[in-house]
């Protein structure tokens, strides 16, 4: 029983673990093309 109980468990958080960790990254990912594109025109105007 303990091994069903697991793996529906598991079934159920890894997908949920995964859509946060994903979100993680991509935000990480979209943060770091607008600072810089922010610094590129500073750079630019000196």
């Amino acid at each position: 029983m303990k091994s069903r109980i697991l793996k529906a468990v598991v079934a159920i958080v890894a997908p949920l673990v995964i859509e946060f960790i994903v979100k993680k990254i991509s935000e990480k990912l979209d943060k770091k093309p607008a600072e810089d594109k922010k610094n590129i025109p500073v750079a630019n105007l000196e």
